[in-house]
């Protein structure tokens, strides 16, 4: 017999018992939906075509959790650095939305509901600076990590199939935002740069300029990753030996054990040795330490903001000076695979938004089959 009742959150519980079948459950958000489950359900066991559910479906999200930070083999520890930093902040968002609820209960629903609570949620820096609402490519990320917990309880057979095939909530990206300093507009930002009162500000912002680092690459650089030198210096992570050569920042090593390097020009070089040259030499410590937590990064947003507003440059962000560096890469004449290597881009297709950019380039590429023609 199946019994529906309603719960405290608004969903419905279905209970079926029956005589010589383990009793089942499972929580729907409409009344509609959970007496056909349970029709469906009853009408399974009557036929003898009942599949008992996954050994692990009693199990929390927030255990589940657990259960992949703690598997060296296919959980957290075997991602990459990068992730291993970055998704415990992504994946705390769903366990404070749904991290009670056991996994034969986690519908699509209830995650589509979370979904929408994400998407109106405001970006706050630890300074307390409001940076706007969160992005539709961020929610994606989110939705990434939340996809990978999930096929790792499918893996462990802890649940059958994922729920995320069936999310609804997911927003379309748009990643095709190029916005590109002026030459005017980066003088004025240096010289807005120079003149603040955090002195970290001006090497930052050539370094990304020059680079093209994403944010957390450069505040999270150590010095012991650095060479500023004119010589090759070794470096070994994990106990395998690396060798940086000279002028060259190594950015991380990826999951597959190869290094991702990133060369100096003269800018960001002399920048960089300038700003060394003033703190105290520990290899393991951060290039731009927090003043009050020197283990954490440096919170630029605020002097950042100020030097924006005095070069009088509206609608730029951090991230963009990412994509001034791989427009001129672009314009001086460099592949999309080039560009991809110096940026750690993995995807391509995320770089062709540039590709209106080498007008010339493309020129010349056309005009190499016309001279072989004419020698023909």
């Amino acid at each position: 017999m199946a019994t529906v009742v309603q719960t405290e959150f608004g969903t419905w519980r279905v209970t079926v018992r029956r005589k010589g079948t383990k009793t089942l459950t499972k929580t729907f958000k409409r009344k509609t939906d959970a007496d056909n489950w349970a029709t469906q359900t009853e009408a399974d066991i009557n036929k003898g075509e009942h599949r008992p559910e996954a050994k692990g479906a009693g199990l929390s999200f927030a255990e589940l959790w657990k259960a992949f930070c703690a598997d060296d083999v296919d959980g957290l520890p075997s991602q990459s650095a990068t992730q291993q930093k970055v998704m415990p902040g992504k994946v705390k968002f769903w366990i404070d939305a749904f991290g009670f609820v056991i996994l034969r209960e986690l519908t699509p629903e209830l995650i589509d509901d979370a979904v929408e609570q994400l998407k109106q949620k405001r970006i706050i820096s630890t300074a307390g600076n409001d940076h706007g609402q969160i992005s539709p490519s961020t929610v994606r990320k989110y939705l990434s990590d939340l996809g990978t917990v999930f096929k790792y309880a499918v893996t462990k057979r802890f649940i059958r199939e994922t729920p995320m095939r069936q999310v609804h909530g997911k927003p379309e990206a748009n990643d095709e935002r190029v916005r590109i300093l002026t030459d005017d507009e980066r003088i004025r930002l240096l010289a807005a740069c120079d003149i603040s009162q955090t002195p970290e500000l001006p090497v930052t912002v050539r370094l990304a300029l020059n680079t093209g680092l994403r944010k957390s690459e450069l505040f999270g650089l150590t010095q012991d990753r650095v060479n500023i030198t004119d010589r090759a210096k070794r470096y070994q992570a994990d106990g395998l030996p690396f060798v940086i050569p000279p002028r060259h920042i190594l950015v991380e090593i990826t999951k597959n054990g190869y290094p991702r390097l990133m060369p100096l020009n003269d800018e960001a070089a002399d920048a960089l040795a300038g700003w060394m040259r003033t703190q105290p030499i520990d290899a393991k410590a951060l290039v731009f330490p927090s003043r009050e937590t020197p283990r954490k990064p440096l919170d630029i947003d605020r002097p950042w903001e100020t030097a924006l507003r005095r070069a009088e440059i509206t609608d730029f962000r951090w991230h963009d000076m990412r994509h001034c560096f791989a427009s001129e890469l672009i314009m001086s004449g460099a592949s999309v695979a080039q560009v991809a290597k110096l940026t750690g881009h993995r995807d391509l297709k995320s770089l062709m938004r540039y590709s209106h950019l080498s007008p010339e380039h493309s020129h010349e590429l056309v005009a190499r089959i016309s001279r072989k023609e004419v020698k023909a």
